[in-house]
């Protein structure tokens, strides 16, 4: 198996339990640093599995570490190879121990062992390895956008929920990449020292709704980050996704859905807008729409509701 994982390994080892939640969590008028990143992802990252519950949990998924396909461990008539055994015979154990495979004997790993554990890691190795990527390429962006005041952060101290202390700009976001990924595993910070990866965090951080959904527009605009390579379960990237035709054929098949619908044979343009902002906000107006109209009634059934506009 390709270790994609690199120099992220370590990432496994932070406490990503604040991601097992919904996405959306949040206090008075700002949203849970982890709920934030989600959203980031679902917009920045490709492909993102919808189908996965809390994705970004399984950063903290065992790494596989460098094993290999049976194939690569056993000669064609199951015995095993030397020397591949002798390197990866503790690292296949540990993962047969947390997958809970059965291994029988304590000198060797028999083929169908092997394969019983490859197959059984197999997504849980995939899911952590996407999530790690996703999380190392997101944690700069969000830290610049702190930094650069594009979203606003405030800190709430964990033990008194009245305390709130403003975090925004550089004094508080001028991370490297490292401590830019530790503060968005944690979901905080330590108040009195920031930049300290020993501290422990004592304040949680929540952004402000006030702007974000701009700031993760823009970032769907200009940032991209891949969270599959070379191996990466059915996710598998075939190539860089197009963020924006991705939105507009999202939007024309929703004005499809209401056109062919029957109820809004009379519609005009303002109120397919007034749908289409309804299910996905601003960013499906302007220029989006108009193209995801264009498209909608290129068909011949849905011409007539090309040029209808409220009368002046």
């Amino acid at each position: 198996m390709h270790d994609i994982d690199g120099d992220r390994d370590w990432i496994a080892g932070l406490d990503w339990s604040k991601y097992r939640r919904p996405h959306a969590d949040y206090v008075g008028e700002g949203f849970f640093l982890p709920g934030v990143v989600e959203m980031f992802a679902r917009q920045v990252c490709a492909p993102y599995p919808d189908e996965i519950d809390f994705f970004l949990a399984n950063a903290g998924n065992t790494p596989p570490g460098r094993v290999v396909p049976a194939e690569d461990a056993f000669t064609a008539d199951g015995v095993p190879l030397f020397s591949v055994h002798r390197r990866l015979d503790a690292l296949m154990r540990s993962h047969a121990d947390e997958l809970e495979v059965a291994i029988a004997r304590a000198d060797t790993i028999s083929r169908d062992e092997w394969t019983t554990v490859m197959d059984a890691g197999q997504d849980d190795w995939a899911l952590g390895q996407g999530a790690r990527r996703a999380v190392d390429g997101l944690a700069p962006i969000i830290a610049r956008l702190a930094a650069e005041k594009k979203i606003r952060c405030h800190a709430r101290d964990r033990n008194d929920s009245g305390r709130i202390t403003e975090i925004t700009g550089r004094k508080w976001w001028d991370l490297d990449p490292e401590q830019a990924i530790r503060r968005i595993a944690s979901g905080g910070l330590n108040l009195a020292s920031p930049f300290d990866p020993d501290a422990i965090p004592d304040h949680h951080v929540f952004v402000t709704r006030d702007g974000l959904q701009n700031a993760i527009a823009e970032a769907q605009r200009t940032e991209y980050v891949a969270i599959a390579f070379v191996e990466f379960g059915k996710w598998v990237i075939r190539r860089r996704a197009d963020h924006y035709a991705v939105q507009v054929a999202e939007v024309t098949g929703f004005l499809i859905g209401l056109m062919d619908s029957g109820a809004f044979e009379t519609a005009i343009n303002e109120d397919f807008e007034y749908e289409v902002e309804k299910e996905f906000g601003k960013r499906g107006l302007g220029r989006c729409f108009e193209r995801a109209k264009a498209a909608a009634i290129a068909d011949e059934s849905r011409a007539r509701f090309g040029k209808r506009r409220r009368q002046a």
